[in-house]
């Protein structure tokens, strides 16, 4: 029987933008619907690597580059990936940093149905803003290990299907800021204990996916009922957000930083091995050195430091290591650092 080709792709292509259409609706993650959105591009042009770039008014990470691949990228082709993410960015008159400060945000990864021609370098092959309502959430990119010319065909599709992927970004944005007002602490500005419950669960989710390194660091404020008591509630609302402020000094937009409660802190340190996150509370302390309430009461802070591993297989397994890594800071005098045994 025979089957008309341009029928053929019509309804292909009809298929990947009602499959586009139907991620887009949901945007309560941006993540979820980039990785979704990824695989509805990979049957154009032979596109290896579908790539968004996330502006750091966006991405609470600083700026970031979402990638959805046929096969895991291998650290060349990643940092191919960033180097013409530079030049993409550039070449649309996009003030771009260097290459290395993009944090990487890994989306699906498919399986190719035949063996691909493969090297350690990726070629942009098509590239488009997602603007919405005249405002850029971000840039669209497709890479592939050989330099294809996109047929009139294809650019027409890419076209439909980016306007759709915009319009759901922007919604996803307009989201996600929502949810982050949602999660702050009314107080310091820190990210309050619903937020915190929302990163860890994110967070470990990813570290298992990607097999990346992720670090707790669990900060308590030593005698802070004492300073209550006796300078008042003002003067230690007040020492939690000098606090907050000089913890903020020490941290890079990638980390979260959570009041948990009361004066109980907590701050996710996103491939940060343990020992590397031993020196990040470290450098807490040092800066805390001075904080004093009342013109000369020195506050000071106990610290527990948690790393994930092989026996960390939930978010409960991280919080409980970081919490018995404080409290052997505690037991050991206060105003210091402990590690999880």
């Amino acid at each position: 029987m025979h089957r008309d080709p341009d029928l053929l792709n019509q309804l292909d292509e009809t298929a990947r933008l009602l499959a586009l259409a139907e991620a887009c609706v949901d945007t309560r993650d941006l993540e979820t619907l980039l990785s979704r959105a990824g695989g509805c591009f990979f049957g154009t042009a032979q596109a290896d690597a579908v790539a968004v770039v996330l502006p750091p008014q966006v991405s609470t990470l600083g700026p970031a580059i979402h990638v959805s691949a046929k096969s895991p990228l291998n650290a060349l082709a990643e940092r191919s990936l960033r180097d013409e993410t530079v030049n993409v960015l550039e070449s649309l008159g996009i003030d771009a940093p260097p290459s290395e400060a993009f944090v990487l945000l890994r989306g699906a990864e498919l399986t190719p149905l035949h063996a691909a021609v493969r090297n350690d370098q990726l070629f942009p092959l098509w590239t488009r803003t997602l603007t919405c309502d005249g405002e850029v959430h971000g840039v669209l990119t497709l890479y592939g290990y050989q330099d294809w010319i996109l047929s009139p065909a294809n650019v027409a599709f890419l076209e439909r299907a980016t306007k759709l992927l915009s319009r759901g970004v922007a919604q996803a944005v307009a989201t996600a800021a929502m949810q982050v007002r949602s999660s702050e602490d009314a107080l310091t500005g820190a990210l309050n204990r619903r937020g915190f419950d929302d990163a860890i669960r994110r967070e470990i989710e990813r570290s298992k996916r990607s097999q990346r390194d992720l670090s707790m660091v669990l900060i308590d404020v030593d005698h802070f009922k004492q300073v209550n008591d006796t300078f008042g509630h003002a003067a230690g609302d007040e020492v939690l957000v000098r606090l907050v402020s000089r913890i903020q000094r020490v941290l890079r937009r990638s980390d979260f930083l959570c009041r948990l409660g009361g004066d109980e802190f907590a701050i996710l340190l996103p491939e940060v091995a343990e020992d590397t996150a031993h020196g990040v509370a470290q450098r807490i302390v040092r800066v805390c050195e001075d904080l004093r309430v009342g013109g000369d009461t020195r506050v000071t802070l106990s610290i527990g430091v948690a790393g994930v591993n092989s026996a960390v297989t939930s978010t409960a397994d991280l919080v409980r290591r970081a919490d018995e890594a404080m409290y052997a800071a505690k037991r050991a005098g206060r105003g210091r650092v402990g590690r999880a045994v």
